[in-house]
């Protein structure tokens, strides 16, 4: 249950069917997010506009109109989400970060801020842990949590196949903070899980047999999670989250394993678009 569910369930149990928002984006979980760390909130008061959405059986309202809201959305208002849903958990452990190049502590800084931007589409900051910082990483004390939280280590040479039920059926995601499949550092998130003590199922996310053209990037793995513990198939999360570069890499390892006859076929199924294929078709050298 997203954020924005929990949200519109806490407005109608307050007797709040209908807010006039202002000038705010009319999406419920944009407004759930400001209100937890923008200090937004509810004023009681009434205001008239004209209905811009309904969602979830909320009427968020916008402008002059002659429909009259329940409340307003402003800044200073009462933030009402008092006790935000504590899981799931995304963990990211800086543990290796001085392990990095400068290049790559960059684009891992880069990735951890899509992180919390990927974050806050599904649910908010408070879901986010960061384990350490740049200078000194602290292993995750998961008891701090509730005792039967239960955990697993996203690691691409992990011994245990992700699908659904794991995904879903899971409260807390460790994710090392370095991309290491194919990269200088190989082996790193199984490394840091021994060098922490993990003692949790390290949980590979392969597509149709193989971690091939899965995206490794630090926020791309937690989107593929939120998007499966949200109900979309552990497959389509994938291929929604792959870049060209990543499309073409999985066509290219079928290709050579499979032969030519299945390029069409991969294509499709991988929802690749034009520039993929030219992209295939240069690194295998055909002309149309």
């Amino acid at each position: 249950m997203m954020l924005s569910h929990y949200f519109s369930q806490l407005l109608k149990d307050q007797d709040y069917y209908s807010i006039h928002i202002g000038r705010e984006k009319p999406d419920l979980q944009t407004l759930a997010v400001k209100m937890l760390v923008k200090g937004y909130g509810i004023i009681d008061e009434k205001r008239e506009g004209n209905t811009v959405l309904e969602v979830k059986g909320i009427r968020l309202l916008k402008g002059r109109g002659s429909e009259k809201s329940d409340c307003i959305f402003r800044k200073g208002g009462k933030n009402i989400i008092t006790d935000p849903p504590e899981f799931p958990k995304i963990v990211i452990d800086l543990g290796l970060f001085d392990s990095l190049t400068e290049e790559e502590k960059k684009k891992t800084l880069v990735q951890l801020n899509m992180t919390l931007n990927i974050l806050r589409r599904f649910w908010w900051d408070g879901n986010l842990v960061i384990v350490g910082d740049v200078r000194i990483g602290k292993a995750i004390n998961v008891s701090k949590f509730r005792v039967e939280a239960k955990t697993i280590v996203l690691d691409p040479y992990g011994d245990v196949d992700a699908n659904e039920e794991i995904i879903r059926n899971s409260d807390v995601f460790i994710i090392g903070g370095i991309v290491d499949k194919g990269r200088r550092l190989k082996y790193a998130t199984t490394e840091l899980a021994k060098m922490r003590g993990y003692d949790y199922p390290r949980v590979r996310i392969k597509l149709r047999g193989s971690v091939v053209g899965v995206p490794d990037e630090i926020n791309k793995i937690a989107e593929i999670v939120l998007k499966v513990k949200e109900g979309e198939s552990l497959e389509d999360a994938v291929i929604s989250t792959m870049s060209k570069a990543d499309k073409v890499a999985r066509i290219l390892y079928d290709v050579h394993r499979l032969g030519l006859d299945v390029l069409e076929e991969e294509l499709k199924w991988l929802k690749a678009d034009d520039k993929v294929l030219h992209m295939v078709k240069s690194r295998l050298r055909i002309i149309s």
